[in-house]
């Protein structure tokens, strides 16, 4: 009787620890599943971000390539008209490139008197001109009635010279400025020597 209630003791412990095994393996399938779906969660977080991270650094790549782009293209400009300047200068006369500047002088005050009066909306203090030549005191005297006549301010004349232009005026007026320089010029066909 006692080996038939080991035997019953022992089956039922052999019972037990098939039922506690059994639980364990079950668990340990939950936490298996559990863990494959957070990896899963974790990974497509990390793709995503991974995206969102070379899509930004395409981004970054793309704006400082435009901006290089812009520097090099403003660079080339600057050295064409440099090289323009300097051909011109080779090529024209001193007495050419002052009857052409004379010319231009003439051609922005013409300009200048086409501007609407509306266009002069804030109260102009100074003139400021850069030239290539010294203005005749005609041409500062009619410039500064133009302005008169469009803004009722007597406004401060200021020039200045500058060879660079190689012919014509810049007048600068705070919030207008009228460019009538030779440099200006060679700077509008740029985009067409692109082509």
């Amino acid at each position: 009787m006692k080996e038939v209630a080991l035997n019953k003791e022992l089956e039922r412990a052999k019972e037990d620890r098939r039922l506690e095994i059994d639980k364990g393996r079950e668990e340990a399938k939950k936490i298996k599943e559990f863990a494959q779906i957070d990896a899963e969660k974790i990974r497509q977080e990390t793709i995503v971000k991974s995206r969102q991270e070379s899509s930004r650094i395409i981004d970054d790549a793309n704006i400082e390539k435009e901006r290089l782009k812009a520097g090099a293209t403003s660079q080339i400009e600057q050295s064409a008209i440099s090289l323009a300047r300097e051909i011109m200068v080779e090529i024209f006369s001193k007495q050419l490139i002052e009857a052409m500047h004379l010319k231009l002088v003439d051609e922005l005050i013409e300009e200048l008197r086409k501007i609407d009066k509306k266009e002069f909306k804030v109260k102009i203090e100074r003139i400021q001109v850069v030239t290539s030549h010294p203005l005749l005191d005609k041409q500062k005297s009619t410039i500064q009635d133009i302005l008169y006549d469009k803004t009722a301010y007597q406004a401060e004349f200021e020039e200045k010279i500058d060879e660079a232009i190689i012919s014509g005026l810049v007048i600068d007026l705070g919030s207008l400025v009228l460019d009538g320089s030779l440099s200006n010029k060679l700077r509008k066909i740029i985009p067409y020597l692109k082509k």
